[in-house]
């Protein structure tokens, strides 16, 4: 199968599945890499966003995109959820901002509570998608070979991204508390691929950074809760425990 008729494979069982059509939307001021927003009651067709720049590995990102709509769609409705801010949590994210930056002429008091929520929404985001990802990604890599080189092509640019954060500009961001749980699971990320593609380097620079045994006992919790959609839930509740997430993220029914 080509890659084109591919990519429409992956659409074709959204539409089936969910009876509501997906819309692609390239759109420049997108922030992240790429989403998929599940038709509601209020959004009649399910929405998958990308930016233009991607437009190469395209079939990948809506074969990627299908598959993790189809996990929400798929669950029964009762295991269905979304993740959201405790309400503690934007508190605490701007006390530690604060007190990380108390020093730092370079931060204007003003800017610290937009720039904590920008850590806050990626950290959300991270713990979201991340530990869900790498099922689809395993199952991608291993039925669709023709998706494989598009596929290394965009994990080694979020590989590339994710590696600032064990880096000197990442610490001078963010205090230990908000960092290191973006660090452990990023490091689970590049410990399973560098698994999948037998390449040890990938891993490397987080067994230089300590990280290691963060991201063999993350990746152990992950393989041990089975598979099927109706588990993301446990999933991601279970990356939140062991990140110390859960202190300022839950998940709740949609």
């Amino acid at each position: 199968m080509d890659l084109k008729d591919l990519q429409q494979y992956f659409i074709d069982r959204v539409e089936a599945t969910s009876g509501k059509r997906i819309h692609l939307q390239s759109e420049p001021k997108f922030t992240g890499y790429e989403t998929i927003r599940v038709a509601t009651e209020n959004q009649p067709a399910h929405v998958l966003l990308y930016k233009p720049a991607q437009k190469a590995v395209l079939p990948y990102l809506v074969a990627f995109q299908c598959e993790f709509a189809l996990r929400t769609i798929l669950a029964e409705p009762g295991s269905q959820f979304n993740l959201v801010a405790r309400p503690n949590m934007m508190g605490e994210f701007v006390n530690l901002m604060v007190a990380h930056f108390k020093n730092d002429p370079t931060m204007p008091a003003g800017a610290v509570p937009q720039f904590s929520k920008l850590f806050s929404d990626g950290l959300c985001r991270q713990l979201r998608s991340m530990p869900v990802s790498i099922r689809i990604d395993r199952m991608l890599y291993e039925k669709f070979p023709e998706l494989r080189v598009l596929q290394r092509k965009h994990i080694d640019f979020q590989l590339q991204g994710n590696a600032h954060c064990i880096g000197p500009y990442a610490k001078q961001s963010a205090p230990n508390e908000i960092n290191r749980p973006n660090v452990i699971m990023s490091a689970a990320f590049a410990r399973f691929f560098s698994s999948l593609w037998d390449e040890p380097s990938i891993f490397a620079p987080y067994v230089e950074a300590g990280y290691i045994l963060n991201a063999i006992n993350l990746l152990k919790i992950h393989d041990s809760i089975p598979n099927e959609p109706e588990n993301d839930r446990q999933l991601v509740d279970a990356w939140a425990t062991y990140t110390g997430l859960d202190k300022w993220f839950t998940t709740q029914k949609r």
